[in-house]
């Protein structure tokens, strides 16, 4: 139970401050995605049901606090969460660079799952060099963050894995 309390509060706490702080930090009108490389951390360390359950809780709840259609963002964030936790279980490697390989793809891909979602929708959608420089630049600015956002996600999972229960 304390468990899914801290996730859920780690969740909660990016998506503020995604909603707050990181929206203010444009750099060529796109601004970092905070709530989704948390995601894409949470279901690498974790494995794929956390990382769907995250991503569509999080991205359900920005889409809450934000004007964007309903559900666009948490079926994305889901998706990449299922995704990014499926390859759990290849990774062997501790660094950070494994970590930032997976937040970049992920979020390129996030965000070019959003842009679809929006254009079958009938939303109004920017145009495709648009789009291709918004996903790109949302990739990078997102990989830049890794290194702050990984080290603290992995310790609160750690600390919180339940043991390991042998019965005879």
């Amino acid at each position: 139970m304390k468990r899914v309390g801290i996730f859920s509060l780690t969740l909660l706490t990016a998506v503020l401050l995604q909603t707050t702080v990181f929206s203010k930090l444009k750099i060529l009108e796109v601004s970092p995605d905070l709530l989704l490389a948390v995601v894409i951390c949470f279901a690498l360390l974790e494995g794929p049901t956390v990382g769907g359950v995250l991503g569509f809780s999080g991205g359900f709840l920005r889409d809450l606090l934000l004007d964007a259609p309903i559900g666009l963002t948490g079926l994305a964030y889901l998706i990449v969460g299922y995704i990014a936790g499926s390859i759990r279980p290849y990774i062997s490697s501790t660094s950070v660079f494994v970590p930032a390989a997976g937040v970049f793809a992920g979020t390129a891909l996030a965000t070019g799952l959003y842009e679809i979602f929006q254009a079958l929708l009938g939303q109004r959608t920017p145009p495709m060099s648009r789009a291709v420089q918004v996903i790109v630049l949302t990739a990078i600015y997102n990989t830049i963050l890794v290194p702050f956002i990984y080290p603290p996600v992995r310790r609160i999972v750690s600390f919180y894995r339940p043991e390991r229960v042998y019965q005879w």
